[in-house]
């Protein structure tokens, strides 16, 4: 994948080691705000770990189980898009989003996953896109409902975070919804 301009402003481009220094900055910069919704975020603590997580992630890339994006917002490092867990029996695959704190509240995430399903659908021949959050995570869920997924479930004590069992949004998304909404 080249780099995917969606607007003046935004862009989506393919994730590189290279990349480990200015999103463990953005991640460094934002704990606070990051912290309270993804798990991940204490055990992300220099550069070394962002770096290991994008290898790892890569090399599922090219097995095809995972596809991963960094999110531009007027040249800087704004965070990251993927669609992981893809399976190729079922040709579905979870969304993973997370943006720093100066760049939310702009619709960069919205106008970010409405370009990564069209890659899901389009490029990577998937039937299905699921995106989970927490029930308390009202931005995360925001974004699944401007892009019109629709809320399949709520299961209980689903996710750890910060050591706490929390309860999970899952929502979904088909080729047709999505199809249907770009014939009207």
């Amino acid at each position: 994948m080249f780099i995917n301009i969606i607007d003046k402003h935004i862009s989506l481009k393919p994730t590189e080691v290279a990349d480990a220094e200015p999103l463990f900055d953005l991640v460094d910069q934002n704990r606070d705000h990051l912290a309270p919704w993804m798990p991940w975020v204490d055990a992300t603590a220099t550069i070394a770990d962002e770096r290991q997580f994008i290898e790892s992630m890569l090399t599922k890339q090219a097995h095809g189980q995972v596809f991963i994006t960094t999110i531009i917002v007027d040249g800087e490092v704004a965070g990251m898009l993927d669609i992981h867990n893809i399976s190729d029996v079922n040709h579905r695959g979870e969304i993973g989003y997370w943006l720093g704190a100066a760049y939310t509240g702009r619709g960069v995430m919205t106008k970010a996953l409405e370009r990564l399903e069209e890659i899901a659908f389009t490029e990577l021949d998937l039937h299905k896109l699921s995106l989970g959050a927490d029930v308390n995570n009202q931005a995360s869920r925001a974004v699944a409902e401007r892009r019109q997924y629709h809320l399949d479930a709520t299961l209980p004590e689903n996710i750890l975070v910060n050591e706490q069992y929390r309860d999970e949004a899952i929502y979904s998304l088909t080729v047709d919804e999505w199809s249907k909404r770009q014939d009207d």
